[in-house]
């Protein structure tokens, strides 16, 4: 059963107002965030939110990375299933990603799902002077919508409240059951030759963790405990029959980026992205606060 608007955190809510998407009428294949040049006071920044601060703040990393890791598998099993892709890719990743994610029918994902949809809107607007409109990706605040329309129409009971209140107009609420059905199905129907039948992962997905930066390790860590990597790999390893062994890495970059590399086989994850979530999230409670 999916959660009610009830039990979405109310700060989030309150930020969004305050960036004008709230309670109004109104990261090559790659994802990356303006990345601060440090993350240096990270830690303490962590350290000192209160308790329920704190684990809104980690669903909201949590939720935002998990997205993230989905989209990249996404471009993981286009390449290596040699799957067809009728328009933006991009797109169509996102679209898995969000599939995937509502497919669990859990509380504990969907609200890992409504972060992810809250983020787009939150970097749309901490990148709103630099749009750029030739990209590969859609714009920031169109993937957010993008994602409420599916949330919307693989259940509108759960999530039509939630849709009015950012804004989602009724015809389009009325459109996104088929934007939903069409995407489930075009994944189901391109994979199906791939699938396995079998209830247990058949080994083909590595998992590894590079040492992160010292500012990064609380994150680093949190993403080791959560498994999030490991949720998306068992569940990928275990639907589908991949050619060859891949793998997924978290590592430092230098960057807060998240790429899947075809010549190397390997999804990146790369710590900087945590640390931009993490910060876009504090900059905005600092700002609300």
């Amino acid at each position: 059963m999916a959660p009610s608007i009830d039990l979405i955190p109310a700060l989030l809510l309150n930020l969004l107002a305050a960036v004008g998407l709230g309670l109004s009428s109104t990261p090559a294949d790659s994802e990356s965030l303006a990345a601060p040049l440090s993350y240096v006071d990270l830690p303490e920044k962590i350290k000192a939110l209160p308790p329920d601060e704190r684990d809104e703040f980690y669903d909201f990393v949590a939720g935002n990375t998990l997205f993230v890791i989905y989209h990249e598998a996404g471009h993981m099993l286009v390449s290596e299933l040699q799957l067809p892709v009728l328009a933006q890719e991009e797109d169509a990743v996102d679209n898995l990603a969000t599939v995937s994610m509502l497919a669990a029918d859990s509380d504990n994902m969907d609200i890992y799902l409504y972060h992810a949809m809250i983020g787009w809107f939150l970097i749309a607007e901490e990148e709103y002077d630099a749009l750029v409109f030739y990209g590969e990706h859609d714009l920031d605040q169109q993937r957010g919508y993008s994602i409420l329309c599916m949330m919307v129409g693989a259940d509108e009971d759960a999530f039509l409240e939630l849709a009015e209140e950012l804004g989602l107009p009724d015809d389009r609420i009325e459109s996104c059951a088929f934007d939903y059905e069409q995407a489930a199905d075009s994944w189901e129907f391109v994979t199906d030759p791939y699938l396995r039948d079998e209830d247990t992962p058949a080994g083909k997905i590595k998992i590894a963790y590079e040492q992160a930066p010292a500012d990064l390790k609380v994150l680093a860590d949190f993403l080791k405990e959560k498994q999030l990597m490991e949720l998306v790999a068992d569940e990928l390893d275990t639907f589908y029959d991949l050619p060859e062994e891949v793998t997924f890495k978290a590592a430092p970059c230098g960057m807060d980026n998240a790429f899947w590399d075809a010549s190397e086989r390997e999804v990146t994850i790369c710590y900087e992205l945590l640390g931009g979530f993490a910060e876009l999230y504090l900059d905005l409670l600092s700002d609300e606060n």
